[in-house]
């Protein structure tokens, strides 16, 4: 045949048995050949390139099968902090209550007539004119428009108006607040009232003082109790300073609340009072 009396196919076989015969010769002396150590120098380096392939790709989907993993403990790390912030928020709330609970009752015990409702305060709100805010509970709890809110302090204010669970509260800094008071030294009675122009200095004023009133600085402003609006002897504030009006005809006092209003926390709502005569 033509193909047996090729010269291809010689060198062909040729190649073959020399390759057989070397592998035998290798196998028969443990020593390896030249041909063993030829294909090594030719496959070690693509073994190696394979390799190394081989490991990139493993690294390349490693990444992302890491990478989803933290994102997953990532997730649950941030549900744990967030369920301990609920807890701590609960346990310090609880705290701040018992607190309240505490001081209400010593109040209970200073006023014996007065009933009173501990209140959580849910937000402050202000505007050019009003300073107010809103209470935790309402109509559920007993509370009615125009209860009187105050502190273990004094007064803060009166309920303006009642939802079923919340109050809202117009407060001694609000324009819309007035009362009939008294100053404690003396006994002199005055009216408390809103002010635009103090509203933001967080004050209110004692109006149309006659110009021989004995009232100084650092003054204590109470309420007098009088048309039971309000309990008789609630502490309104402190008298900052003493002033004329544009006119020069009347003085008026500067009041610093006895609270920072729109820093409270809580507050105690008295729903009912002996109504002094």
């Amino acid at each position: 045949m033509k193909l047996l009396r090729s010269r291809l196919f010689g060198f062909v076989l040729a190649i073959t048995l020399l390759c057989t015969g070397l592998m035998v010769w290798s196998a028969y002396t443990d020593r390896p050949s030249v041909l063993s150590r030829g294909l090594g120098m030719v496959v070690t380096p693509v073994q190696n390139v394979l390799s190394e392939a081989a490991q990139g790709v493993k690294d390349f989907f490693g990444y992302f099968y890491r990478y989803a993993a933290l994102e997953e403990e990532n997730a649950r790390l941030q549900a744990e902090i967030e369920q301990y912030r609920e807890m701590e928020q609960k346990y310090l709330v609880a705290i701040n209550e018992n607190t309240e609970l505490r001081q209400l009752s010593g109040l209970a015990a200073k006023h014996r007539d007065f009933t009173f409702e501990l209140c959580q305060v849910s937000s402050v709100y202000r505007g050019a004119a009003q300073v107010g805010m809103v209470l935790s509970k309402g109509s559920d709890s007993g509370i009615e428009q125009g209860d009187t809110v105050m502190t273990s302090g004094g007064l803060v204010g009166y309920v303006s108006a009642v939802g079923p669970n919340y109050s809202e509260v117009v407060t001694v800094l609000d324009i819309a607040f007035k009362a009939e008071s008294k100053i404690s030294r003396t006994r002199e009675t005055v009216i408390a009232e809103g002010d635009f122009e103090l509203l933001s200095d967080g004050c209110f004023k004692l109006s149309y003082l006659p110009t021989d009133c004995n009232i100084q600085e650092k003054d204590l402003v109470e309420t007098s109790g009088y048309a039971g609006i309000y309990p008789q002897g609630l502490i309104l504030g402190r008298v900052r300073e003493l002033r004329r009006d544009a006119s020069g005809l009347t003085k008026y006092a500067v009041v610093e609340p006895v609270d920072e209003i729109t820093e409270l926390k809580w507050v105690y709502v008295v729903k009912d009072f002996e109504v002094v005569e």
